[in-house]
């Protein structure tokens, strides 16, 4: 075996389309349990794929890592292991797409999981810097575009609700360790009368108003997201003021990035 080949062997490159829709349709299988709050065995799921697919351990785990990195493009939840590998190809993304067509339910799960209805009203969230935008990538988007699971997120309002809700009790936990308890006592969910296109006001340090906006998915940190009109109507109108937290992976170490004015 040449260098080359023992190489495209390693990454799992050679996968026919029916090898492929074993291995997503078992990765997306696990997912299903997983947003249902039930156990997942990986070792016999992945036992499973290798006498399906003839594949060896190494092919398997590499292909998972692609189709993590996929779904975590598309907006959706993926699983905790393994890591997501950008190297995903054009067979990749066509099988993904169907196997998501015919999945109607977990794409439901993904924005209001069984998993999360016993979870506390606010998840406790931990910072991190934002992502590092990605090439284009026409297929994936028109893909991303198809399943659309932002504006579902958006219109289901489960995720949007406990996402505000966990940027509150952030603010006023980050507040309250700045030494200012009397503004994070007064950090709370936007209500009527407040600016159209904030979910969450807060403040600085120094006690000047902070109006923010709440854009929440399950999926990775790298999951599209967009503004609405009413919150780039208030950027343009109070930059100085709007800000944008988007609060991604619930379902795992819940994290947020932050975002300021201009946006593109």
């Amino acid at each position: 075996m040449t260098g080359d080949s023992a190489e495209r062997e390693a990454i799992g490159r050679e996968w026919t389309g029916a090898e492929l829709a074993v291995v997503v349709g078992d990765y997306l299988a696990q997912l299903e349990k997983t947003l249902a709050g039930k156990p997942v065995d990986r070792a016999t799921h992945d036992r499973a794929v290798r006498f399906v697919t003839g594949k060896s351990g190494m092919p398997v785990m590499a292909k998972q890592g692609e189709i993590t990195a996929v779904l975590s493009l598309i907006g959706l939840p993926v699983l905790k292991d393994p890591p997501p590998r950008w190297t995903y190809d054009a067979p990749l993304l066509t099988a993904v797409e169907d196997a998501l067509a015919a999945k109607p339910a977990l794409l439901a799960a993904a924005v209001r999981p069984d998993a999360l209805f016993a979870a506390p009203p606010a998840i406790p969230l931990i910072e991190a810097a934002p992502p590092q935008p990605l090439p284009p990538d026409e297929t994936l988007a028109r893909i991303i575009q198809r399943f659309d699971l932002a504006t579902r997120a958006a219109e289901d309002r489960f995720l949007p609700g406990l996402g505000a809700a966990s940027v509150v009790a952030h603010e006023a936990r980050r507040l309250t360790d700045h030494g200012r308890p009397d503004l994070a006592r007064q950090v709370r969910l936007a209500r009527a009368g407040d600016p159209a296109g904030c979910d969450v006001i807060s403040f600085d340090l120094e006690a000047a108003p902070r109006l923010l906006a709440v854009k929440t998915t399950l999926g990775a940190d790298v999951a599209p997201f967009g503004l609405t009109p009413a919150e780039l109507d208030l950027a343009h109108a109070h930059p100085e003021i709007f800000r944008v937290r988007r609060v991604y992976d619930l379902l795992g170490d819940a994290r947020f990035f932050r975002l300021s004015p201009p946006f593109a």
